[in-house]
């Protein structure tokens, strides 16, 4: 069976996972890349098609819609006397040098937006936002015409900072999945006991890893479609573990392996 049909088998068929138990650990290693690189593929197209809208769209309204300004120790200044508000393509951004909106006004009022306020930046996604003081970045002297080509450079180089975010994110997410699979198979030697059943660690760590198949493709699914699922941290391990449960219980006990002995 080559991997693609055990990645398909182990959606639904805990029989056919238990006979898993005997390929090498390469191959099971080799599983797990695919199963992240499957999962995680819809994710970095988001992901991608996000950074690469938003950042082309912020070049479109630096460009066009917003006045001069300057960034002169870590404030923000032009001539402007109130707070703008852009609209494009459903994204909003809001452009405020007078000191009218804090980062609160704008979490309050947009889902999804950019803003440039006085002292900071803020970015919203989907409700989620992330500040960062221009001071962070340390003592920095910038005109809007600087950061024109600043993001011009930026949307020049745009597909390779893309490719190496989605690279290291799947590294980081493969890796946390391995850990995933080690702490699955620690509490699987416990429910091997309970099943009768005696495998050696190697064949449990195998079979933990075709069990966190179902909740992984499950909750891939779930964030892609953005369905917000209550206690999903809970209900991923419970599923992982009530899978593995049942593949054990398709192992064959001592007892009838003497028998077909």
């Amino acid at each position: 069976m080559n991997i693609f049909q055990q990645f398909i088998k182990s959606l639904y068929s805990p029989e056919t996972i238990a006979k898993f138990r005997f390929q090498g650990i390469g191959k099971t290693i080799l599983y797990v890349f695919l199963l992240m690189l499957i999962t995680f593929s819809v994710a970095a197209f988001h992901l991608g098609s996000t950074v690469s809208t938003t950042v082309n769209q912020f070049q479109e309204v630096l460009e066009n819609e917003l006045p001069y300004f300057e960034l002169n120790n870590s404030i923000l200044t032009s001539d402007l006397d109130e707070p703008m508000h852009i609209q494009i393509d459903g994204d909003n951004f809001v452009f405020d040098t007078t000191g009218t909106l804090t980062a609160y006004d704008v979490e309050q009022q947009y889902r999804q937006a950019i803003a440039l306020l006085e002292t900071e930046a803020i970015l919203i996604t989907d409700g989620v936002s992330e500040s960062f003081r221009y001071r962070e970045f340390g003592n920095i002297n910038l005109t809007k015409g600087q950061l024109e080509e600043l993001t011009e450079s930026i949307v020049s180089l745009l597909p390779l900072i893309i490719s190496i975010i989605v690279l290291i994110l799947y590294v980081v997410l493969t890796a946390l999945k391995y850990i995933g699979i080690f702490v699955l198979s620690f509490i699987g030697l416990i429910l091997k006991k309970n099943a009768g059943i005696t495998i050696p660690y190697k064949q449990v760590w195998i079979l933990s890893a075709y069990a966190v198949t179902l909740p992984t493709v499950f909750f891939a699914i779930t964030d892609s479609l953005y369905i917000y699922i209550p206690f999903s941290f809970t209900l991923y391990w419970l599923v992982a573990i009530i899978m593995l449960f049942l593949i054990f219980r398709e192992i064959p006990k001592p007892k009838d392996d003497d028998t077909m002995n």
